[in-house]
């Protein structure tokens, strides 16, 4: 019968977290709040984490190595107790759903099978339904999720300088990975418009919603029915957001000025008209709801503007040309000013369709047309090179996200160390 390595490993995690275990116990391993830890699912862990590092149980310590790894998930533990604690953090029904529908495609891709198949094989193998299957998997995705979100609220929160990242760089420099196949890129875009008659829509939209509003309409209510951003599924719930979270100036400048309660007057960014609501504030950062109506450009618009930027793809041979091009006319702030240059960017750095258009390119070549968020844009390839090293002056943005993310976990361990003293721990093997 074929084995369905994907869904085993997932129900190992999720659902039996004793079907690997090199011997059955029963029982309690430890105590973290109100969350337990089974004598099963550390013996899972230890399967696991063995194997990540290779180690043959017959040459360690394992008595030593599963005191390690139940500290290791007592420390889970503690996080997840946080984060169930915390009102900032909040999981969508939609994220849990978007996860497991990912992660069971995935299986059904790696295997080669069917959902009914995998239906089969889970009742086979693991003795469950994919029902139950689903609704274990809800529950952990959720727990994921939740400590994810409280790990990235103190990534989102660490700060560094210019001589941290220096620093960084001179202590690691040596053992930082090389980049892989690279490429030195100028960008020249032009932005999509949406009509007069597509703003007209928009607004008289946005308008009649925010009359309904006026009406006395439920806001979350609404926001489910009408709006036309991902988290509408979930009430228009956007969580906490802290200045600088977004991209949208208009967009933090009217939720910062905000009261408690206050709802806003539509207003438009460059992906809609948006209407928000302020539910909580709590070191300075805001928890909203939003209604959005999106501006999507017509076809039209779109093939008008590909046309032009490939007229102008036409005329523009040298680097040199392509600069000046690009600092009259491109509307992409953060490179028109240097000429459109990006520096050096890896291919992992990069989205699918830009990496397609310029993998076949030689140096000198430019791309076609490219469709990204509310614009068009070319690409011209200055240099490239199959691998090299990360360097401030060129890789400064990388370098400095890998010095942030360092600190970041040290002062989060430091922090988990100090929760640890707070919350209940009750170990019993």
């Amino acid at each position: 019968m074929r084995v369905v390595k994907s869904a085993v490993f997932l129900m190992i995690t999720v659902v039996t977290f004793g079907a690997y275990a090199w011997e059955r116990l029963d029982g309690i391993a430890a105590v973290v709040g109100d969350e337990i830890i089974m004598n099963s699912e550390l013996e899972a862990y230890a399967f696991m984490r063995m194997g990540t590092m290779k180690i043959d149980r017959a040459t360690v310590d394992i008595s030593e190595l599963m005191r390690t790894f139940l500290n290791e998930l007592i420390d889970n533990k503690v996080l997840l107790v946080r984060a169930r604690g915390d009102s900032t953090i909040n999981v969508r029904n939609d994220e849990v759903e978007s996860a497991l529908n990912n992660h069971i495609t995935m299986i059904l891709q790696q295997n080669g099978i069917t959902m009914e198949q995998l239906e089969m094989q889970l009742r086979v193998q693991q003795g469950t339904t994919i029902s139950r299957f689903k609704s274990e998997a809800r529950r952990t995705i959720r727990e994921q999720l939740l400590k994810q979100k409280l790990q990235q609220s103190y990534y989102f929160a660490a700060k560094i300088n210019r001589r941290d990242v220096e620093q960084f760089y001179a202590a690691y420099k040596d053992s930082l990975p090389e980049i892989g196949e690279s490429f030195e890129l100028s960008k020249l875009s032009l932005k999509l418009t949406p009509s007069d008659s597509i703003r007209q829509s928009a607004h008289s939209r946005i308008q009649a919603i925010k009359k309904q509003l006026n009406g006395g309409a439920d806001f979350e209510e609404l926001a489910k029915e009408l709006s036309e951003s991902p988290e509408g599924a979930s009430g228009g719930n956007l969580g906490f957001i802290s200045k600088g979270s977004t991209t949208e100036l208009a967009f933090e400048e009217r939720a910062f000025t905000m009261d408690v309660g206050e709802i806003s007057e539509p207003f438009e960014t460059r992906l809609g008209f948006h209407i928000i609501q302020v539910t909580e504030k709590r070191d300075r950062r805001v928890r909203l709801r939003q209604i959005m109506v999106k501006l999507a450009p017509n076809q039209k618009q779109f093939d008008d503007t590909a046309a032009k930027l490939d007229s102008i793809r036409g005329t523009i041979n040298k680097k040199e040309d392509f600069e000046k091009t690009a600092r009259a006319m491109s509307a992409d702030n953060l490179t028109r000013m240097r000429g459109g240059s990006m520096g050096w960017v890896s291919m992992f750095e990069i989205s699918a369709d830009l990496r397609n258009a310029i993998q076949n390119l030689e140096e000198g070549g430019i791309t076609a047309p490219i469709m990204e968020d509310g614009v068009i844009s070319i690409y011209r390839v200055n240099s490239r090179t199959e691998s090299r090293k990360l360097s401030l002056e060129n890789d400064y943005p990388i370098i400095a996200e890998k010095a942030k993310d360092i600190f970041a976990q040290k002062k989060l361990i430091e922090t988990v160390g100090k929760w640890r003293e707070k919350v209940f721990i009750d170990i019993r093997i």
